[in-house]
């Protein structure tokens, strides 16, 4: 069983060949389609389209125009791009640990991280459920903070009523393959602020607001789609439904399955968060065991986020231990949650897990 598998058909395939038919495959009208329909989907009053998730955060970045070096505060416990978009726009990122049961940055960590250069926090919204929003909002609205939310594995998911990636000055979302909708490579850029709409066109278009001009205002780049990617966007938007429903029928019969194993823990969801799951995250206590069964079983795992302060390319950002994400990394194990899952495949993997840990704990392990 593979760790990923996009729900894909007939529709995207259809999609894709009239947009080869209409011979326009740069940004037009699926790309316009695509676009009106995520900010409907999530009541964004902007959005801009982005090659990938990573590029846009670093187009969110680049348009608030914060100072260089300023420090941002971001949970040690993410994807290596959470970071690296901070460094490439200029800014120095400062670790914050997260909370053991949810996975993600606390209030309280993200406090105790502010000084008087910080100029923005990340939050991020890992594995389909957002941190507490409102609470980082207040601390950072207090200090005059600016609040990017990553929220790369959160499409579809609200907190308080409210779409991740709407709460902060601008989100970033991914439909890279493993996502809950994909365009194979994308991502979108949401904002409220028309100010900052006006520069994130700017900026992702060469600095022109007009393509049909070579008159640059400001220091742009491409960061432009294609019509084949939101072609195949629309039509997972539509399926995004059923997607949905699958993905939490299948994590609703992990935790049911593995319910009172002994040395097994699932994430906590959020108070006040939806949760339309981007993996299943387990942490177990013979988590090598249990990689080396499932593996020898044909089904695909994948590790938890390595921390970040922990990166050999960030180190030198790196100012002491964050015990609680170094902690996640050791146990963590993503199972596959995807719609091509049937229910007996669920239990296949559940009975392996629980029979490692039955057998590690016959043996006073």
């Amino acid at each position: 069983m593979t760790q990923v598998q996009p729900f894909i058909d007939d529709d995207e395939l259809t999609g894709v060949t009239d947009v080869i038919k209409r011979n326009w495959l740069t940004e037009g009208t699926c790309a316009a389609s695509f676009l009106e329909a995520i900010k409907q989907e999530t009541g964004a009053p902007h959005a801009v389209l982005a090659p990938n998730g990573t590029l846009a955060l670093f187009l969110a970045l680049l348009a608030l125009d914060l100072p260089r070096d300023g420090e941002i505060i971001i949970p040690a416990f993410t994807f290596y791009a959470s970071a690296s978009a901070a460094v490439f726009a200029g800014l120095r990122p400062v670790f914050a640990d997260v909370d053991p049961e949810t996975f993600n940055l606390t209030v309280d960590a993200f406090a105790e991280q502010i000084t008087d250069r910080t100029v923005a926090v990340m939050p991020v919204h890992v594995y389909g459920h957002t941190a507490a929003l409102d609470d980082i909002q207040d601390v950072a609205g207090q200090h005059g903070i600016k609040v990017i939310e990553d929220a790369a594995q959160a499409y579809g998911v609200n907190f308080n009523g409210r779409a991740a990636g709407t709460w902060g000055d601008v989100g970033a979302i991914s439909f890279f393959a493993d996502k809950t909708i994909t365009t194979g490579e994308g991502g979108v850029v949401l904002t409220g602020n028309s100010e900052l709409y006006e520069r994130l066109r700017l900026l992702r278009n060469q600095g022109r607001l007009n393509s049909g001009t070579f008159k640059h205002d400001a220091l742009g780049m491409n960061f432009r789609v294609t019509d084949l990617q939101c072609a195949v966007g629309l039509s997972q938007l539509r399926k995004l439904p059923d997607i949905a429903a699958a993905k939490r029928r299948n994590h609703a019969r992990y935790v049911e399955n593995l319910r009172g194993v002994e040395g097994i823990r699932t994430m906590r969801i959020q108070p006040g968060s939806d949760h339309l799951p981007f993996r299943f995250a387990l942490l177990s206590e013979h988590r090598d065991a249990v990689v080396t069964a499932l593996e020898a079983a044909g089904i695909q795992t994948r590790g938890f986020f390595y921390p970040l302060h922990m990166q050999p390319a960030l180190t030198q950002y790196a100012d002491g231990p964050l015990p609680n994400a170094e902690k996640l990394y050791s146990q963590g194990i993503c199972l596959p949650v995807h719609t091509g899952l049937s229910a007996a495949d669920i239990d296949e993997i559940s009975g392996i897990i629980r029979g490692v840990h039955d057998d590690a704990h016959a043996s006073g392990m």
